[in-house]
């Protein structure tokens, strides 16, 4: 254990880090870790080459006025380096953060008018019918217009039956009709003849 010395937390400390970042640097091996119980100790070795690697690669810049806070806390890995920014970049600097401030609130307007645009698609979305409906609503149409026409024809071949038979019956009504008138006409004259 006596390259093992460091507990989660005291390692994190150091590093200024959580302790699950701690638990996925071993999940990623970059600081090996013994178990002991149920307390988890950091290799020293890894710790110290973790936070030479830092102070290396982390330089902190800040601006004078706040180096002095006696609130802040500062991370032992660091480096800080203290800037007097002359009069001339402060004013660069402002200009530059009121470009950062009008391009932000640019992108802000067309983030709000894309959000209505999605919401009207969504709406839009959500009162269409899907493409599968549509497909079996046309289907049905079309199945409606053959059935329909067929019924259409049916009912044509069906009035001209109805039409041809109500010719017939017209044709045997008016011979009925003109047989009746002869058989009235004989019977009297024959009656007329017995008188």
């Amino acid at each position: 254990m006596s390259m093992y010395k460091h507990t989660r937390q005291e390692a994190a400390d150091m590093l200024w880090i959580s302790t699950r970042s701690i638990d996925r640097y071993v999940k990623a091996w970059k600081l090996r870790a013994k178990k002991d119980g149920k307390v988890v100790y950091i290799n020293s070795s890894d710790l110290d080459n973790l936070i030479s690697w830092w102070a290396v690669n982390q330089e902190v810049i800040v601006e004078k006025s706040h180096i002095h806070n006696p609130f802040e806390r500062k991370p032992i890995y660091s480096q800080s380096v203290e800037v007097d920014f002359p009069s001339n970049t402060k004013n660069a600097l402002d200009e530059v953060y009121e470009d950062l401030r009008t391009e932000i609130k640019e992108k802000d307007i067309i983030i709000r008018e894309l959000s209505v645009r999605v919401w009207r698609a969504e709406e839009i979305a959500k009162n269409s019918v899907s493409l599968i409906d549509f497909k079996k609503s046309q289907f049905l149409l079309e199945e409606s217009k053959s059935n329909l026409n067929q019924s259409i024809i049916d009912l044509q071949s069906e009035k001209e039956t109805l039409t041809w038979e109500l010719k017939y019956q017209k044709t045997n009504n008016l011979i009925l009709l003109i047989s009746l008138i002869v058989l009235f006409a004989i019977a009297g004259t024959i009656f007329i003849i017995k008188i």
